[in-house]
Parts: C-alpha cells; sequence; structure tokens
C-alpha cells in the first residue's frame, strides 16, 4: 500500500514539473453508454471529440467499444478497440485504430480514500505500421461526508521499448451524479510529452457524461 501511495505522489511532482517547449490549451469532451450484458460483464460505447490550438481547432475524434469484466471485488479487466479520427494543423484526416486490453485493481485505503490501478497495453496506428504502449494509471478517490460529489487525483504514464516514458498525464477531477443512471464529471489536466519533435505541455479540460442503460 506504501509503495502504490508513493508512485502517486512521484509522478504527480515529476508530471508537474517536467520541462517542455510547447504549450497548448484542449478541451475534451465525451459521452458514454453502459451496459450490463450478462453478469459481472458490462459493455461501453463511448464517443469523443477534442479540440487543440486554444479549443479553436478539431484534434481528434474517436469512437470507443469496451467489455469489461468483474473477476471480484477489487480486480476487473477489459478489452477494446478505438477508431480515431486525427485532424493535423492543415485539417487533413487521417484514421488510426486502437486495440487494447486492461488489468484493474481497487481497495480502500481508509473509510474515506480508495485507490485504484490500471494497467493497459494498447497497440495503435494504421495499415502495417502499429506502436505498442503499456500505460499505468494510479488513481486516488476521496468520499465526501454527506454530499454527492466525487473528487479524485490521477496520474499516468505512457511506457514505449523505443523511448522509455514518453508521456504523463495528470489528473484533477469532480464527479457528481445528475440523475439515477446519469453521471456527469469535470476534470483539469496536465499532460507533458517526452522525445518527440517540438514536445508539448497540453493543459486540458474535460466534460463527461456516463449513462447506464
Amino acid at each position: 500500500m506504501r509503495i502504490i501511495k508513493n508512485s502517486i505522489f512521484l509522478l504527480l511532482f515529476f508530471s508537474l514539473s517536467a520541462f517542455s517547449q510547447e504549450n497548448d490549451f484542449q478541451t475534451w469532451y465525451s459521452i458514454s453508454l453502459n451496459k450490463k450484458i450478462i453478469k459481472k460483464t458490462d459493455l461501453t460505447v463511448k464517443t469523443a471529440l477534442r479540440l487543440r490550438e486554444n479549443s479553436s481547432l478539431y484534434a481528434k475524434q474517436f469512437t470507443d467499444v469496451k467489455i469489461k469484466r468483474k473477476y471480484n471485488k477489487r480486480i476487473s479487466y477489459a478489452v477494446g478497440y478505438r477508431y480515431i479520427n486525427n485532424w493535423n494543423i492543415a485539417m487533413d484526416i487521417s484514421n488510426q485504430n486502437r486495440f487494447y486490453a486492461d488489468i484493474n485493481y481497487k481497495n480502500k485505503l481508509s473509510k474515506r480514500f480508495a485507490y485504484a490501478v490500471r494497467n493497459r497495453w494498447q497497440t495503435q496506428g494504421s495499415l502495417y505500421s502499429y506502436k505498442m504502449t503499456l500505460r499505468q494509471k494510479f488513481a486516488l478517490d476521496y468520499n465526501i461526508r454527506k454530499t454527492k460529489l466525487a473528487p479524485s487525483v490521477a496520474t499516468e504514464y505512457f511506457l514505449t521499448l523505443e523511448d522509455g516514458i514518453n508521456k504523463l498525464r495528470s489528473t484533477i477531477a469532480l464527479g457528481y451524479p445528475l440523475a439515477k443512471k446519469l453521471d456527469f464529471e469535470l476534470a483539469y489536466r496536465i499532460q507533458h510529452e517526452f522525445y518527440v519533435n517540438n514536445p508539448e505541455t497540453l493543459f486540458i479540460f474535460e466534460g463527461k457524461l456516463a449513462y447506464d442503460l
């Protein structure tokens, strides 16, 4: 437990202190539908849009389909596919595919605090050019007494065989149930790139809607 907490704090520190050459403010929006298909197994369909250049131009649009199954109260696993449309500076569109598999672990630190670790193996690209990436995400949730607000913090690193850790992403989020089956979340995220030409630091505002069918 101590190792997990130390890892979260170290990754948050390095991601916030990393140096980068270019900055951009982006906004990300997503809507997801969740449906239990059989016992302990859920299907999620998500569509999302991301804006760049101070949120003035399209950056990315994707549709994601994921099947997640609970192994027990703490462990779950998932497989998914994402179809991505990317816009470059000239606003030309290119398409990519992403295939991924997750292993998730969640447990309580105390009555109010819970932590989660997500390990994701993904391959993304088009035609015969695909790149493998390991993503490990650490999250800490807090249960505020006598309120439905759900604050959380998270940090995630992206690891490739060629570059090592080439991206760090840190997030502060606040969730709230708008209705019995409808959840809303606002998040602020900082993302750093490494080992690329003109590495960027992204400052991201994100809004999410999730509905359980």
